[in-house]
């Protein structure tokens, strides 16, 4: 009688239902996760038979049909040529659930991944990864680019941060506006009604912070920090 091979012999899967769809993963493949571990080697499945067929699946609640997909393109990109088609949101759709999930290795892979191209992506949808996935590197420069762009926050923006972290938001700006009487770009009045640009390369201290680069007014700012 053949024996199975002790990695890739066991073709065993688990169940789980996500919103209104099922997803069949192999337990090879959960196992990767210190988290799935515990649950399948101390079966703590809940009701005996649970997750092991479509008609007891694993009910995941908190998450979306969006983000498991995600996830799973994104676990089976590894042993796939080519990048998988996913976009920033998914890509942290996915971070999220490795993160929850304690697969380490994925965590890492697609942070690398992401970092090649995430300047292509919103500040705020940053501002939320970086938050919801634990990524801190991903925050500061986020705020950073609302502060330093043009046009002020949105009303969704302004939503999206809340009433503190929007005010921060709105201080660093203010401060960051030119010393000078002129415009830095055409020489106008303090704030070009040409070009409607500010030097922000030369902040004036304003508003009790401190003068100095964006960064510097960043971190002097509770709220923005991470946590």
């Amino acid at each position: 009688m053949p024996s199975k091979h002790p990695k890739y012999g066991d073709a065993s899967y688990m169940v789980f239902l996500v919103e209104d769809t099922l997803f069949q993963i192999p337990l090879r493949r959960l196992r990767e996760s210190q988290y799935f571990r515990d649950m399948i080697d101390e079966r703590h499945t809940g009701s005996q038979g649970e997750g092991e067929s479509d008609e007891h699946p694993i009910i995941l609640g908190g998450i979306t049909v969006l983000e498991m997909t995600a996830f799973l393109d994104s676990l089976d990109a590894r042993f796939l040529p080519g990048d998988p088609n996913l976009g920033f949101i998914e890509w942290t759709a996915a971070l999220h659930l490795a993160t929850m999930w304690n697969f380490d290795a994925l965590r890492q892979e697609i942070i690398n991944h992401v970092n090649k191209t995430i300047s292509s992506a919103s500040p705020m949808d940053r501002i939320d990864a970086s938050l919801k996935c634990r990524v801190e590197e991903w925050l500061h420069p986020a705020y950073e680019a609302l502060c330093s762009r043009e046009t002020g926050l949105t009303n969704e923006e302004a939503e999206r941060l809340g009433l503190a972290r929007a005010a921060a938001i709105w201080r660093i700006r203010e401060s960051s506006r030119p010393i000078s009487a002129h415009c830095w770009k055409c020489g106008s009045q303090s704030q070009c009604y040409q070009c409607g640009r500010w030097e922000y390369e030369r902040p004036r201290g304003a508003a009790g912070l401190p003068a100095g680069p964006l960064s510097t007014s960043i971190k002097a700012e509770k709220v923005l920090e991470f946590s």
